[in-house]
């Protein structure tokens, strides 16, 4: 992590996190990470799509859902990649000095998003996604330029807007900007712990994960609004939840909730009736890489989820007992 970048307090909802145990816990047969496995009672599979000793995670759908790109320290540093929907055809998509995190790709399936310290600092930067599988990566180019950290971009719907978490403030918040870098203007305040923004299907509201509360709860806010509010609170459980993802058709949120004494991946309304628990005791053993409370930045990556565009996978990082990172898909139908 660059030394360079103030990180402030760590929200609740990851304080601790690591020790109570990681996204993959209690399930033996986690610990080879095999093709496929089907969960008794449930009928849903979770295919592997990398094996080797590297450590993978943060994974993100290309539009037509033929491939993912992700984070991998596969040559060392973590940088981006990208893998076929059937594990064919990994291969290193940004090179050179610094960390890459947090691939977003674009609806149009033309660029991904992603933050670096390639500029020394946590900033924004875009690259063209590329157009074939043996094309070669173009060079990308930087949308932020700010001396604290600017995280984990998330596009709007019609690729026009860039919702993003920063530090520049001294306190986490959602930011938007346009898609080229242009009008950056903070939208949250308050929380100092402020991330995972994820646009609604229109445009019009930013759902994120808060400890505004006290804890890790996720909360909706108007993408037009100023940062004075109004929040409107979609859950309000004693537990910890964490990072949402929208449905590909605007009307559910996929999140990591520790309800019922278990991370598990949860579905609810987008407005937050109605939720559901679709994986049970999905999650274990997980030796945790990094120590949350000193490195937030890469700590918070494994919880993400990202669902496919047809709406019926999920794809996240599924966390050995050794702590290494493996891009996964858990079969929703």
């Amino acid at each position: 992590m660059n030394k360079n970048v103030k990180m402030g307090r760590v929200p609740i909802f990851l304080a601790g996190a690591a020790l109570a145990g990681g996204l993959l816990a209690g399930c033996q047969a986690i610990d080879d990470l095999g093709t496929h496995f089907d969960f008794a009672g449930q009928g849903r599979h979770i295919a592997y799509l990398t094996h080797d000793a590297s450590d993978h995670l943060t994974p993100t759908w290309s539009p037509d859902g033929a491939r993912l790109a992700f984070v991998s320290n596969e040559s060392g540093a973590y940088k981006l990649w990208m893998i076929n929907r059937d594990g064919t055809g990994l291969r290193q998509l940004t090179a050179g000095k610094g960390d890459d995190r947090y691939p977003a790709w674009s609806p149009d399936g033309k660029q991904i998003a992603f933050t670096s310290t390639r500029s020394g600092n946590w900033d924004i930067w875009a690259m063209d996604a590329p157009a074939a599988a043996d094309a070669a990566a173009p060079a990308p180019h930087q949308l932020t330029i700010h001396p604290l950290a600017d995280l984990a971009p998330a596009w709007s719907r019609d690729g026009q807007k860039i919702a993003f978490v920063s530090y520049r403030d001294l306190e986490y918040s959602i930011y938007t900007m346009n898609a080229d870098g242009g009008d950056q203007r903070k939208l949250t305040t308050g929380g100092n712990g402020d991330w995972g923004p994820a646009w609604s299907l229109d445009g019009s509201a930013i759902t994120f994960v808060s400890t505004r509360s006290g804890h890790g709860d996720l909360y909706r806010i108007q993408s037009d609004a100023t940062p004075k509010g109004p929040y409107a609170r979609l859950t309000d459980t004693p537990e910890r939840d964490m990072i949402p993802a929208l449905s590909p058709d605007g009307s559910k949120i996929a999140f990591v909730s520790e309800r019922n004494k278990s991370r598990d991946i949860w579905v609810m309304n987008t407005d937050g009736t109605n939720p559901v628990r679709v994986t049970h005791q999905l999650s274990g053993r997980w030796a945790p890489k990094y120590d949350i409370n000193h490195d937030f930045i890469e700590g918070i990556g494994y919880f993400y989820l990202a669902w496919s565009p047809d709406g019926a996978s999920l794809a996240f990082t599924a966390v050995d007992k050794s702590g290494r990172g493996t891009i996964a898909i858990f079969s929703l139908s």
